[in-house]
């Protein structure tokens, strides 16, 4: 159970419990330090049973039963976890018990928690009773400190509760001492308030499929749920828990995804990048000038130089900042966004063709780092031969030249010469990439400039960058939504065939829903539309049908059977942000949205689908203007259009 805003968030079992020593990252987290490790409520000595959960925008009620009461423990995140637990006796007779409630920090860092660094947690904290509460210091010295206040005061009632009656106390806990806090009413009215506005600043999809509706609706609040706020704008981070922090290619794919839904967060997110751009080089961090970041931490490991605040282990982000910049000026004529982060994109480009490209073959390439693989499949065994053998690095692999090429034809817009490269690029790539006997696009060249002859996913990707020739994705369509691949849930990561495939790793064999909205996006790029929609409704469909209406990150790519449910991967982030941004990517490529903003031009040209007879659509951002408009099948009806938009269809 997670709430979370802005760099709070809280982690708990569905009791509402937490503990320092289970699997999940149980916790109060402000970034990546937890302030509360442990939180316990007992009646008469013994945690209550849950029984029921209600889940609203920034904001959770658990329901519990302990003997013959009743709790509800209702609670949100705003710098700090603000609680309201009422216990009710709903019998005919009194009802006695005692109430305790205990707290513990260790102030340990998430590496660590997750394994990652070799660190055993802090000891736990020293503890002293307070007028307001309790509190908690960390014992090693540092000035962090956890406050707990109670009202009423006191960790310990006697309840002694007629027929009806009701106990009610409220807890604060938070990342120092002193700060007043509002009454639990007032804050959760002020995080309620957060949500509208993020709601009318979106697009509103609504269909006549209910269960569509919550999905998009749980995606576009677990969104708003995984941004943080910085001086630089909204920035959407990872999935909760592990990844709630800033990361590289997936910030620039959940930006794209939500162009036509939100464009706030794909300049926040551009903006952010920049400023933390590659300056310098620095082996341990994998910095270079004008490299794109990959992953920014903070905290007491960072602080005692233990881990590197940014790491820039990524060969992706780079290219993809490019197609994100000329992406987001397609969607919204920013042309003062464009020039302003013109300097980070000449940087970016730079890059591209030096550190990116050591070899001067004209690929972007890496040679492995903290992770060996380090495109968005950055398992260690991630990329591999046909024997299952991992290819030798460097490595180039096939999607980020993709990237890379429609990166320069978008830089073209202020350097014409780019768009000959990105020319010669398509050439050299359809020559070198493509297998003949597969009729399949290689996943990538390894340290000899052999083909990884690998089938997988990433050739999707290829097709959203347009780099292939028509029959060339004619041929990887058709293998895409073969059985070999796709399962009814969604495009496995690697086919069936290979001898590594599982359906249960976490990239070789199991469905991510993000890269099947990016090869839908680019079947529908090829025309491709039958095929596209069909992925397109396989992924809508898996998220009605997890928990929630909530998409997870990732799935385990078994085939689909009548009446069963998607069959989940077990450590999955779950909500996660490039996943929850994949709902509104996959109904963008079912309306066969294409976008020129600085001509002016939006084309919209949907398929008929299971998935909707009907869609209406509320404020779609397109050149700095809202757009309404309806379809139904494929007819398309329009509200009033902004002057100088020009609105075709098919």
């Amino acid at each position: 159970m997670v709430v979370k805003h802005d760099r709070f968030f809280a982690v708990s079992a569905q009791d509402g419990s937490m503990r320092a020593d289970g699997p999940d990252g149980h916790g109060l987290w402000w970034g990546d330090t937890r302030f509360l490790s442990d939180y316990h409520l007992l009646i008469d000595g013994h945690e209550p049973e849950a029984v029921g959960v209600q889940v609203e925008a920034g904001w959770v009620a658990l329901e519990l039963a302990a003997g013959a009461l009743r709790i509800r423990r209702e609670r949100y995140v705003d710098a700090g976890l603000h609680e309201r637990i009422t216990i009710t006796n709903p019998g005919s007779s009194k009802a006695v018990a005692d109430l305790e409630l205990s707290f513990g920090a260790d102030f340990a860092a998430m590496l660590a928690i997750r394994g990652i660094v070799p660190l055993p947690p802090p000891p736990q904290a020293a503890r002293a009773e307070t007028v307001r509460g309790i509190e908690l210091r960390d014992s090693t010295g540092s000035v962090r400190v956890t406050e707990v206040i109670l009202r009423p005061p006191g960790n310990h009632h006697r309840l002694e509760l007629g027929p009806g009656e009701r106990f009610e106390l409220a807890i604060d806990v938070l990342t120092e001492a002193g700060p007043e806090v509002p009454t639990f009413d007032l804050g959760l009215d002020r995080i309620r308030n957060v949500y509208r506005e993020w709601s009318a600043d979106c697009v509103n999809y609504e269909t006549d499929n209910i269960a569509l509706n919550e999905l998009l609706q749980q995606s576009r609040d677990d969104m708003r749920m995984l941004c943080d706020r910085y001086p630089t704008g909204i920035y959407p981070n990872g999935g909760l828990p592990w990844f709630a922090v800033p990361f590289g290619r997936d910030a620039l794919f959940t930006s794209i995804f939500a162009l036509p839904m939100n464009p706030q967060v794909a300049r926040g997110a551009l903006r952010y990048q920049a400023a933390h751009q590659g300056k310098q080089v620095d082996l341990d961090t994998e910095e270079q000038p004008g490299k794109i970041l990959h992953e920014v931490r903070t905290g007491d490991l960072v602080d005692r130089e233990l881990w590197p605040g940014i790491l820039f282990g990524t060969v992706d982000a780079t290219p993809l900042y490019l197609c994100a910049l000329a992406n987001t000026l397609d969607w919204t004529a920013d042309t003062e966004l464009f020039d302003e982060l013109w300097p980070a994109a000449e940087a970016a480009l730079e890059w591209c063709a030096t550190y990116g490209d050591p070899d001067h073959d004209g690929y972007v390439e890496y040679s492995g780092g903290r992770a060996r693989n380090q495109g968005w499949k950055d398992s260690d065994d991630a990329l591999t031969h046909t024997d299952g053998t991992p290819a030798p690095l460097p490595a180039a692999i096939c999607e980020v030249q993709g990237y890379l090429f429609q990166a320069m034809l978008g830089m073209a817009r202020k350097r014409p010469e780019l768009k000959a490269a990105a020319e010669e690029l398509r050439r050299k790539f359809n020559r070198d990439f493509w297998m003949p006997q597969e009729r399949f696009v290689a996943q990538g060249l390894d340290g000899s400039k052999q083909q990884v002859q690998a089938l997988s996913s990433n050739p999707g990707h290829c097709l959203w960058t347009g780099i292939l020739p028509q029959a060339r994705a004619r041929a990887i369509a058709s293998r895409l939504v073969s059985p070999e691949f796709f399962t009814g849930w969604g495009i496995r990561t690697l086919s069936s065939r290979a001898v590594n495939y599982d359906p249960c790793s976490y990239h070789n064999g199991s469905i991510w829903p993000h890269d099947c909205a990016i090869a839908a996006a680019g079947l529908r790029r090829y025309g491709l539309a039958r095929e596209a929609s069909l992925i397109a409704r396989s992924i809508l469909e898996a998220g009605m049908a997890f928990p929630g209406r909530r998409m997870p990150e990732l799935w385990c790519g078994t085939d689909r059977a009548p009446g069963a449910l998607p069959d989940d991967y077990r450590n999955s982030c779950s909500p996660q942000n490039w996943a929850a941004a994949s709902t509104f990517s996959l109904v963008t490529t079912l309306l066969g949205l294409e976008a020129d903003a600085t001509r002016g031009r939006l084309h919209i040209a949907p398929v008929e689908t299971p998935l909707w007879r009907r869609v209406e659509v509320t404020g779609l951002h397109f050149a700095g203007h809202r757009i309404d408009f309806a379809v139904e099948g494929t007819q398309v009806k329009f509200g009033k259009l902004p002057t100088g938009i020009t609105v075709t269809t098919a």
